[in-house]
């Protein structure tokens, strides 16, 4: 049943929004295979090519994020805060636009340490910003 809800909402959506919800998971599989097959240095390096210094459109920045949101909802697999946020930054560097990922952590009294990641666009965050408030900083890269 909630199948079939789904897909009819799917459908429902306008031409271009689907294809941005497809692109966003797309690219959620992308990220999440790379990070369990190439070496996290690796994938700095590509982060670090994606600059921030571009600005972007609200409106682009605000449609990436309910494509990711959307998308990490429906995935067949848990899409946590890192592969959302690098899709997202791959994702606005194709519309020109600049972001930083930001990666964190935050100590937690029986939990111990908890990474968190979180992207920002024209200063404001565009996924993850649940953990934000919380998290340390620990690195940036774009």
């Amino acid at each position: 049943m909630q199948l079939g809800r789904k897909l009819r909402r799917f459908l429902d959506m306008k031409g271009a929004d689907r294809l941005l919800n497809l692109e966003a998971a797309a690219f959620l599989a992308l990220m999440r295979v790379a990070l369990l097959v190439i070496p996290f240095h690796h994938l700095t390096k590509a982060l670090e090519r994606m600059p921030e210094s571009p600005t972007c459109a609200k409106t682009t920045v605000v449609a990436v994020r309910r494509a990711i949101e959307m998308a990490a909802r429906n995935v067949p697999w848990n899409a946590v805060c890192l592969p959302q946020a690098m899709a997202a930054k791959a994702m606005l560097a194709r519309r020109g636009c600049g972001s930083a990922l930001h990666l964190g952590a935050v100590k937690r009294d029986g939990e111990g340490l908890t990474a968190h990641a979180w992207l920002v666009a024209g200063g404001e965050v565009v996924v993850g910003e649940a953990g934000v408030a919380d998290a340390a900083p620990l690195a940036r890269f774009g």
